[in-house]
């Protein structure tokens, strides 16, 4: 029985990991129609704070556990909510600077910041996940 879980842990950890594709590229299907691709990336957008708002529910409610169990002393649930505050801050700043960079339509350049939010944001709901 050992064994056996031996083995399966191995296989389990010799899985590649691929990287989920890029989201413009999850709406590629509307290449040619820019008003779908758009309302296909608002829709991940969407999709994805609706995730990152479930993770951050999930954090606050762990480190409000947290304060319960130690009367506040480390204040974790007022620390967790700056710390989301802050990195959405981020989120934006830093996708407004990619775009930035860019020297092409408006369209595109929208579609740049938008694709970078949700890849952002899917990862801090996963990285809130994991925790």
């Amino acid at each position: 029985m050992l064994l056996e879980l031996a083995a399966g842990s191995l296989l389990a950890a010799a899985q590649p990991q691929f990287t989920p594709p890029r989201p413009a590229v999850e709406c590629a299907e509307f290449l040619t129609d820019w008003r779908a691709r758009h309302s296909c990336l608002r829709d991940l957008l969407s999709d994805a704070e609706d995730a990152l708002s479930d993770a951050a529910d999930g954090a606050r409610e762990e480190a409000r556990l947290i304060d319960e169990d130690t009367a506040g002393q480390f204040r974790a649930e007022a620390q967790f909510d700056t710390a989301q505050s802050a990195w959405i801050a981020y989120r934006d700043a830093e996708c407004d600077r990619r775009v930035a960079l860019m020297f092409i339509s408006e369209q595109s350049r929208e579609e740049i910041g938008l694709d970078c939010r949700i890849s952002l944001t899917r990862d801090r709901a996963r990285e809130l996940r994991e925790e």
